[in-house]
């Protein structure tokens, strides 16, 4: 079987080439074959399309290598609204979403927290917490994190013009 590692490094090149953003995948093993997970995801989010076409591309990759002579099962799918974050350039990206965490180290006797993205500064990441606290921590005492987004957020509703959509009050 495949390990975690080898698959990143697998498909990390073929996203790439497809401008897309390796987010994390999984690996483990099924009744008869291997299960394998790729979450992808670019500027703007990525489309069923586009995640069948990096499908095709991974599974023919894929169907080179001899470890996997028993079969895999392959599924490429967007990370979602809850998308885990890990890096400092993520945390730059969704400045001002919210997240849910949980730290290495407790804070006050408690690992796991909700709360905001502020900030990054240098290689420290500033939270704001439940309650307004500020956390200032390091990325490395940050054991896991996940968005919290709002899907209506960045999406702009169309202006009624003449009639309205069904369930859907117009602007005077």
């Amino acid at each position: 079987m495949i390990s975690k590692e080898e698959l990143e490094a697998l498909v990390a090149p073929i996203l790439r080439d497809a401008g897309a953003e390796l987010v994390q995948v999984q690996v483990s093993a099924g009744a008869r074959r291997a299960q394998l997970r790729v979450f992808a995801d670019r500027e703007g989010g990525i489309t069923v399309g586009e995640c069948g076409n990096l499908s095709r591309r991974i599974a023919r990759e894929l169907d080179r290598l001899a470890g996997l002579a028993t079969g895999y099962m392959l599924e490429v799918s967007s990370p979602g609204m809850n998308r885990p974050i890990w890096a400092l350039e993520h945390y730059r990206r969704f400045a001002g979403e919210r997240l849910s965490f949980e730290l290495a180290e407790p804070y006050e006797g408690r690992r796991r927290f909700a709360g905001t993205i502020e900030s990054v500064e240098g290689e420290r990441i500033r939270l704001r917490i439940a309650g307004g606290d500020l956390l200032d921590v390091e990325l490395g005492q940050i054991a896991e994190a996940r968005l919290d987004m709002d899907p209506w957020k960045r999406r702009e509703l169309p202006r009624a013009t003449g009639g309205s959509a069904p369930g859907r009050e117009q602007e005077p």
